[in-house]
């Protein structure tokens, strides 16, 4: 999704800057810069939906960095406990997935605004290098996950005098 993101906003740009120099575009290449603004118009409009919108940056995080331990804490409100799902990789990555459900099926398009998200989630953090995957600890009250994680001194490497020969 981000590499699509990424190309379309690429491509957007560079459809910007060449309609704004005319003097380098001449008449029978504007119509097809226009055909592909249309084009990067329609793929937005379909491929970007309310849902997907909704979901990037979600869930929200807070993140404290004590003496002794690194705490996350993550915006999950109307988020059962049972829908959740965290994991902590070998190089310390941190994901968290799962999915809000609507209570209700409301299929009008009556809504002045809608912005609460529902659906499917999945949020990635890179951890520090120096935290205990042994020391965890998680607490789910009241729509907030709140990740303990401990930390652990890491090994300085020694150094050491090289000869010159």
């Amino acid at each position: 999704m981000k590499k699509l993101l990424l190309s379309l906003f690429t491509a957007s740009l560079l459809t910007s800057a060449a309609m704004a120099n005319n003097t380098f575009i001449n008449s029978n290449y504007e119509a097809e810069f226009q055909e592909m603004q249309k084009f990067l118009d329609t793929m937005l409009g379909s491929h970007l939906t309310r849902a997907k919108i909704g979901n990037l940056g979600y869930p929200r995080v807070n993140m404290q960095n004590t003496k002794e331990n690194y705490i996350y804490e993550f915006d999950l409100a109307g988020v059962p406990k049972e829908n959740i799902q965290l994991a902590i990789d070998e190089n310390n990555l941190l994901t968290l997935s799962g999915k809000k459900e609507t209570q209700t099926e409301d299929k009008s398009d009556n809504y002045v605004k809608q912005e609460i998200f529902y659906g499917s989630f999945s949020r990635v953090i890179k951890l520090p290098d120096d935290i205990d995957q042994e020391k965890l600890e998680t607490k789910y009250s009241n729509g907030i996950l709140k990740l303990t994680i401990g930390k652990k001194e890491l090994k300085k490497p020694k150094s050491k005098i090289l000869q010159i020969k």
